[in-house]
């Protein structure tokens, strides 16, 4: 089987395209870690691969280090998916086609033929990335803003109050109102207004513009986010892999 590898700034995901479906998902947290923790991560597969492709944010050291490591093991080279024009129906909205994210170019040819219909492409990692994509597929642009760990590490940096206090809260977060009635509660509920706010003002520049968008959502935070938004959503946490199987098929029909 196809061996598919997202390999993000904080994480590694994988699942294996078994021809119609992905299938045997995992994911590791590769950000601080050795680059020889691959070899923990492939132990694990359960499965040979018979081919192997990858996209890639978080540099050449992981890159090589997966891609030796499947060669040592399996005998597979690792294929590097790039962004590209167009693919299919989906064409890319970036008036410099390399410097839409390869992460985000595969969550939105992903997205785009799940759905089939205009989506607000939603991937809340650690940066948080909102795509905009029009029923006939042409990406209309997005945005980049701090995710929810990016944001509360701002606070504890420059407010040395904040992060003293925060660092004293115990336990998790209680009860559904929206203002925080202690200082983890009020940066962690700022956190997930301030998304969720860019997120639904994103849905309705699209509907402005006569679109009617389904906010498709993936990434880490997405459990998070998710209950808080006002628009329709569907999640989907192996998006950009849903994506990476289709451009390394090299059919949309994949």
């Amino acid at each position: 089987m196809k061996l598919l590898i997202d390999i993000g700034n904080t994480r590694i995901k994988w699942a294996f395209d078994n021809g119609s479906d992905l299938v045997a998902a995992g994911e590791a947290v590769h950000r601080g870690q050795p680059a020889g923790f691959v070899a923990e991560v492939f132990s694990t597969l359960g499965t040979v691969p018979e081919s192997a492709y990858a996209v890639n944010v978080a540099g050449s050291a992981v890159e090589k280090a997966l891609s030796d490591e499947l060669h040592a093991r399996f005998g597979v080279e690792l294929a590097m998916v790039r962004t590209a024009e167009r693919f299919g129906d989906v064409v890319n909205g970036y008036r410099s086609m390399d410097q839409l994210g390869v992460d985000r170019w595969a969550a939105i040819v992903g997205a785009w033929y799940l759905c089939r219909q205009s989506v607000c492409v939603v991937d809340a990692g650690t940066a948080v990335t909102i795509d905009a994509v029009t029923r006939d597929g042409r990406h209309q642009g997005g945005i980049i803003v701090p995710g929810l760990a990016l944001m509360r590490a701002a606070l504890h940096k420059d407010t040395s109050d904040i992060y003293d206090f925060v660092r004293q809260s115990e336990g998790p977060l209680e009860g559904a109102d929206w203002f925080g009635r202690d200082t983890q509660s009020a940066v962690e509920r700022g956190a997930v207004f301030m998304l969720g706010a860019a997120i639904d003002k994103a849905v309705r520049e699209m509907s402005v513009a006569g679109e009617s968008p389904i906010i498709v959502l993936t990434g880490g935070d997405a459990d998070t986010l998710g209950p808080v938004l006002a628009h329709p959503v569907e999640r989907h946490p192996l998006l950009v892999l849903e994506g990476l199987r289709r451009l390394a098929a090299g059919s949309a029909d994949a």
